[in-house]
């Protein structure tokens, strides 16, 4: 690791204006010249592995709550509907605020808005654990998607700031593999706590296993922010901000962790003073970003991008609903299968479909709240360890899966094909999740639509850069990213509704909605042959 207030022995530097460039032998280096002199090795890697726990706290704020809706059903007082909205929560902390953040992280550095952020975080997820009203832990679980919308977004600049231009790229590919494994920690901290019996009295209040389960999740971010205190502001940051000294120790204080030589053997003698480049564009910056977003968001909304950012957008749609709606809902419906009572079941009748499972009038004998979902009273459920390990599994699924699947679709025709198949192989298994009548089945179809979703989700983004041209692609992936977000809400509000109600249209729900999609998909990746210009206006 390496200190935030970095010191060498001696260290001198040399800043070269616009003006001193001719009379100068050595031409001075911008940043990306000076990063790749401190050649790739044990500090890039390091700097990865430092930076996982910080990444998975966003894991953790976006899945937690789908392993505790068995288990706090009767402290919380919930109901289908409020289970939906738990759910839904952090989704909709990450619609209210990206604006903000967006202005914000143009003039804070980034290392100091993710201490923030993992601060915020620490503190809501131990309120989460201790509150009793469901209004409360609804406002903190939104509060803390703000944060995974806000300062968790900047790691992966954060990281890509330290790596040389040649290995950045594959960097990125190979961390989000790890940083993505964090969806699959969840449901093993969940295997291991929620199931127990465990009760302790700390300042006269009771906290049983699913309020310990929160407490664990805050692991993660007090981790991440202890790291982070040692860890250097990135040496972009300091250049840009004129700190050219520390951006020189930094910089060589890396060469000598990722070649082992001599401090004083760092070649570049000379930085490039920021006065006239860096501080312009950030001052520019400043002003303008809303303007520049703004016309870029303009030109997405007329021909010929308009018909691409409009697919995109559905497609996204489709596959975050059905992908984190079953991914957050799959825990808590097996939960519900596993305490079925077979002995109230005709056996005449064949094996149970899912629905007839999950009919809340039907409860095992002898639970301390035998009761039921129509009076909006709780009902103490046996945990089942093994349903976090299928979640687990799941999980593990849909992160490996996608990623090797990602490896793979290089071209577009490639793309095309895995998005359509992707979407049938979804919709069969919505369609075929409502009329399975072994349990093991029925896993397996809920796992194939998260882990397509998945992959989907990740495709259309990936699609986006071949459709939408260089200017207005950031722009493009903050709408589709909201739209993915509108439609985890609207997912985890409605299907829980449906289930309760009529709980063969939800399913049924998710496989009609895919059909658009996969007939869409078939229309999408057709980039315009003429070059297109961008209006300045």
């Amino acid at each position: 690791m390496i200190n935030k207030n970095l010191r060498c022995s001696v260290s001198t530097i040399q800043v070269i204006t616009e003006n001193d460039k001719t009379d100068s032998k050595e031409p001075a280096s911008d940043f990306e010249t000076a990063l790749s002199a401190t050649g790739f090795g044990p500090f890039n890697i390091l700097m990865v592995m430092a930076l996982i726990p910080i990444a998975w706290v966003s894991a953790f704020d976006m899945t937690s709550a789908a392993f505790v809706l068995a288990s706090a059903e009767c402290d919380l007082e919930l109901t289908f509907i409020r289970k939906g909205l738990l759910c839904s929560a952090v989704y909709i902390g990450m619609m209210l605020t990206p604006l903000f953040w967006s202005f914000i992280s143009h003039r804070l550095p980034k290392r100091t808005l993710m201490l923030f952020g993992l601060l915020i975080d620490f503190l809501c997820n131990i309120l989460c654990s201790i509150v009793d009203s469901f209004y409360i832990f609804v406002i903190l679980k939104i509060i803390t998607g703000t944060i995974v919308s806000g300062p968790f977004t900047l790691l992966t600049t954060y990281l890509s700031e330290f790596q040389p231009k040649k290995y950045r790229a594959q960097v990125i590919i190979w961390a989000g593999l790890l940083f993505n494994a964090g969806f699959i920690i969840p449901a093993i901290l969940a295997f291991n706590v929620t199931p127990q019996t465990w009760t302790f009295i700390i300042f006269d209040r009771e906290f049983t296993a699913w309020r310990i389960y929160y407490i664990l999740c805050c692991i993660p971010s007090i981790l991440g922010f202890i790291i982070l205190s040692f860890l250097p502001e990135t040496p972009k940051m300091l250049m840009e901000n004129g700190y050219l000294p520390r951006a020189y120790d930094l910089f060589r204080r890396i060469y000598v962790i990722n070649t082992r030589l001599h401090i004083d053997t760092y070649p570049i003698k000379f930085l490039e003073s920021p006065s006239n480049k860096f501080n312009k564009t950030n001052e520019e910056s400043k002003f303008q970003k809303f303007l520049e977003t703004w016309n870029d968001t303009k030109e997405l909304f007329k021909p010929p991008n308009l018909r691409h950012f409009v697919i995109s957008n559905l497609l996204q749609f489709g596959s975050m609903l059905s992908f984190n709606t079953m991914r957050l809902w799959v825990p808590h419906m097996f939960i519900i299968i596993n305490n079925f009572d077979y002995s109230r079941w005709d056996p005449a009748r064949g094996n149970p479909t899912i629905c007839e499972y999950l009919i809340p009038g039907v409860i095992p004998p002898g639970l301390a709240n035998e009761t039921f979902y129509a009076n909006h009273t709780c009902i103490r459920w046996h945990i089942n360890p093994s349903v976090y390990i299928n979640s687990s599994i799941i999980a593990a699924s849909a992160v490996g899966i996608s990623f090797l699947v990602g490896l793979l679709y290089t071209t577009k025709l490639r793309k095309k094909i895995v998005l359509v198949m992707g979407y049938l192989i979804a919709i069969l298994s919505s369609f075929g999740t409502n009329w399975a009548q072994l349990v093991p089945l029925m896993l397996t179809l809920s796992a194939s639509i998260v882990v397509t979703g998945r992959i989907t989700a990740n495709i259309v983004i990936a699609a986006n850069a071949d459709v939408i041209p260089i200017p207005l692609r950031a722009t493009a992936v903050s709408f589709i990213t909201n739209t993915g977000n509108l439609a985890s809400i609207i997912g985890n509000l409605v299907f829980p509704a449906l289930l309760e109600f009529q709980c063969l249209s939800a399913f049924i729900g998710i496989g009609a909605m895919l059909i658009p999609c996969m007939i869409i998909s078939l229309f999408t990746l057709r980039s315009e042959k003429k070059e297109i210009k961008i209006s300045p206006s």
